[in-house]
């Protein structure tokens, strides 16, 4: 019995060995997720029903992203129509002028001079009316300005005027014929006062000299048809028969500047426009040689 008993219990335990170790590839592969990972076995992904995950962005480039789209769409600054100035910058521009320069026959007068036209040579226009051009360099700070000019300006007359003194007799008349004309080099130094940003008021005064050519010519004067005091019509010369026109009388005679110069002061009021950071307007007027009246304008760099 022993022996038997023994013989069994040690055929017992071999069984249970064999079962045991034979057990994995009897029951299956294994079920269990962590004896897959134990195994080196990688379970297969389950797709999603709502489709594939989108990849996350890049949240440095998302970020330009957004700020070019932003640059894009939103109005880009007007910088350039920026119109305050600094008053402690300095600014240059460079541009052109014209001026109107005009003597009305009443302001002539004012002086003890009679002044006419022939009546074939009447206009609407002052008595004396010429027109100026050129280029000019400005240095502004702090609302004053400082203009260099050289420009050219008609100082003359296309018609013959008629002048004499307001106390003297009819016989006194001299037609004078003006071809002067003459290139100026003036300064300007002109101070505003601003409204707005845009616009300001301008005071102030220039100075300069000017080159002269073209010539006075001065001719005696010969009495009117049917008026004795008409005296706008220029003698013929010595064999002019007119009482008018005597022997002693000069003809043709071409005044003489001394100076061979001609000075230039005027005193100027206006009004400065800057619809743009590079641009400045300027429209004044003034007294000077005759009346003014102008437009300049510069590009300011």
């Amino acid at each position: 019995m022993r022996l038997t008993l023994s013989t069994l219990l040690f055929a017992g335990v071999m069984l249970f060995t064999i079962v045991a170790s034979a057990g994995p590839s009897l029951g299956g592969a294994p079920q269990d997720a962590d004896e897959a990972f134990l195994n080196d076995e990688t379970p297969e992904e389950t797709p999603s029903e709502e489709g594939p995950l989108p990849e996350a962005e890049d949240e440095d480039q998302a970020f330009l992203t957004d700020t070019e789209k932003a640059e894009i769409e939103a109005p880009e600054e007007e910088k350039d129509i920026g119109r305050l100035e600094d008053p402690n910058t300095p600014y240059f521009s460079v541009g052109g002028r014209f001026r109107w320069i005009m003597i009305p026959e009443w302001f002539i007068k004012m002086f003890g001079v009679d002044a006419k036209r022939a009546s074939e040579y009447e206009s609407s226009l002052p008595l004396i009316s010429s027109v100026g051009g050129g280029a000019e360099f400005t240095y502004r700070k702090g609302g004053f300005d400082i203009t260099a000019a050289v420009w050219y300006v008609n100082l003359g007359w296309k018609d013959p005027i008629s002048f004499k003194g307001s106390d003297e007799s009819g016989g006194s008349w001299e037609v004078i014929s003006n071809d002067l004309q003459g290139i100026l080099i003036t300064a300007d130094f002109i101070w505003s006062t601003s409204i707005t940003d845009w616009v300001a008021i301008t005071y102030g005064a220039g100075i300069g000299l000017g080159i002269p050519f073209g010539d006075i010519i001065r001719n005696e004067a010969r009495q009117g048809d049917g008026d004795e005091e008409e005296g706008v019509y220029p003698c013929d010369g010595e064999e002019d028969e007119d009482p008018w026109c005597s022997d002693d009388e000069e003809y043709g005679v071409v005044y003489d500047i001394p100076t061979k110069i001609i000075p230039w002061i005027n005193l100027l009021v206006g009004a400065r426009f800057k619809p743009h950071r590079h641009v400045a307007i300027y429209v004044d007027g003034g007294f000077g040689l005759g009346f003014q009246l102008g437009v300049r304008a510069g590009y300011i760099f």
